[in-house]
């Protein structure tokens, strides 16, 4: 990751909505102490344009807004290139606090640092929701992330790049199943269900599990066969940007 996408990461966080999202405390490992002064980044900018490096941050108490930055870029010097998404953005909302500011506000966000960022994929949704599709009863952790491998499925909203649009043929997408539009800065947003509440109903379960048909069974993770290998685009040659979201 190159110092100027660390600092619109940090700067987009920091300064949407005037200072909405704005962390009280950051650090570049747990626990989170050190206190974030948004007039003065080049600390946290230092820990993450690092390779390997890391941006943890949290807001309020209780905790509203929480997230982390990735840089998974190796070293120049390291015996293997970097994967070919080197950059990864994670958050979490508490559901009170988002509600109370707007839901609005939120998908706002996680939109406008899906395109700061030039991302390839982003998505926004239940811990619930996000649980039983990534987590199988065997394992703990989440799987399904590695873009490399297959698109991480379908949620309550989902972002796209214009390259990943043309790549699943986006533009024809059947109106019926979700809600698509066009973002003014570039790229797509599919989205399923007004309210997040509903992430979890049979009949949007089954809308997804349409589109993801419609879009190519083969092109997506699926939790139920986690071993399956994804058909993927040629992302040496497609005209895609190397970062990858999932706010």
């Amino acid at each position: 990751m190159s110092e100027s996408l660390g600092r619109q990461q940090i700067r987009t966080l920091s300064e949407f909505a005037g200072g909405l999202m704005q962390p009280d405390q950051c650090s570049e490992a747990e626990p989170i102490r050190t206190q974030f002064d948004p007039a003065d980044i080049r600390e946290p900018l230092r820990w993450l344009s690092k390779p390997h490096g890391r941006f943890f941050y949290k807001k309020g108490r209780p905790i509203c807004v929480a997230g982390e930055m990735w840089n998974i870029a190796h070293p120049a010097s390291a015996r293997f290139p970097s994967p070919v998404f080197s950059s990864r953005w994670t958050g979490r909302f508490d559901g009170r606090w988002a509600k109370r500011v707007g839901l609005g506000n939120v998908e706002a966000f996680v939109t406008e640092a899906f395109q700061v960022t030039g991302s390839d994929f982003g998505f926004l949704t239940t811990e619930v929701d996000l649980k039983f599709k990534n987590t199988s009863p065997t394992r703990h952790s989440f799987e399904g992330f590695d873009m490399a491998k297959g698109l991480p499925g379908l949620y309550w909203v989902n972002l796209f790049s214009d390259g990943l649009g043309r790549w699943l043929e986006l533009s024809t997408f059947p109106q019926q199943l979700a809600s698509l539009r066009r973002l003014a800065g570039g790229g797509w947003l599919l989205q399923f269900c007004e309210l997040p509440d509903h992430c979890r109903d049979i009949d949007l379960l089954q809308k997804q599990r349409a589109a993801i048909e419609w879009l190519g069974d083969d092109k997506f993770f699926d939790i139920r066969c986690p071993e399956r290998e994804a058909r993927v685009p040629n992302w040496d040659r497609a005209p895609f940007r190397d970062v990858e979201s999932s706010a």
